[in-house]
């Protein structure tokens, strides 16, 4: 069985997390569906149509939801471990390393499990409004969504991280719902650290401010300074799994 198979299996209850990732995606897609019937004579004098569903369901989900259910999902994923001294066992026969990727592979699919639930969301609901989606359309939904990913895999790295430092689970959390609010106060009243700030980074690949696409220049900074967080970030947890006495 590959680690990543052993690290689902001790994941026994996280489709719960699924669930509400998916209901989640439903309330913003009707809270966006809502804004633009109320504000459509405004939409349609812009010429704006499905953009307005996926900005405004979209803030939410980039600053707010997605960055703490990445966090409540890396929290989990580390408290199995701390319980019972499982790291110290995995360490015994060298498998805590190996356990460490199969956790992050799992965050990487949550997050594009999220975001991928977040497109079809926004693709329904624009067809439930009758929009006609071009490929143009659904190809900037599909991009943005796989940059949206991209940030929250930054973040899901710096949760693990914080995980395997800190062993209790509420402080875990914690620290994420920190760094989200963080996120959310950059977005709202400082955007020109979003492009820095971690916890930022799903609504800037998301575009849900902007609603345009980035210039080349912006996408390459956008790529480096992610995968850049990344692997500093799973460097660390490596290392303090080599150094840690468990």
């Amino acid at each position: 069985m590959s680690t990543l198979a052993i690290e689902r299996h001790k994941s026994k209850y996280h489709w719960v997390l699924l669930s509400i990732a998916a209901l989640l995606v439903i309330l913003n897609a009707v809270n966006g569906i809502v804004n633009y019937l109320q504000n459509v004579d405004i939409f349609t004098a812009q010429n704006v149509s499905w953009q307005a569903i996926w900005g405004q369901g979209g803030l939410l989900w980039a600053i707010l939801f997605l960055p703490c259910l990445i966090a409540l999902r890396a929290a989990s994923l580390t408290r199995m471990e701390h319980e019972g001294s499982n790291w110290r066992r995995l360490a015994s026969y060298g498998a805590h390393l190996r356990a460490y990727r199969g956790k992050l592979g799992l965050l990487a699919g949550f997050t594009l499990y999220c975001q991928t639930v977040f497109v079809i969301g926004n693709l329904v609901a624009s067809l439930l409004l009758g929009f006609s989606l071009t490929g143009a359309d659904i190809t900037a939904m599909l991009v943005w969504g796989l940059m949206g990913a991209l940030g929250g895999m930054t973040i899901a790295a710096i949760q693990l991280t914080a995980g395997i430092i800190v062993r209790s689970f509420a402080t875990t959390l914690a620290i994420g719902i920190v760094g989200t609010v963080g996120g959310l106060m950059v977005t709202l009243l400082a955007p020109p650290l979003e492009a820095v700030y971690p916890y930022a980074q799903p609504g800037v690949g998301l575009r849900v401010r902007t609603m345009d696409w980035m210039s080349v220049t912006g996408a390459v900074g956008f790529l480096v300074w992610n995968l850049a967080l990344i692997f500093v970030a799973s460097l660390i947890g490596s290392l303090v799994l080599r150094r840690k006495e468990f």
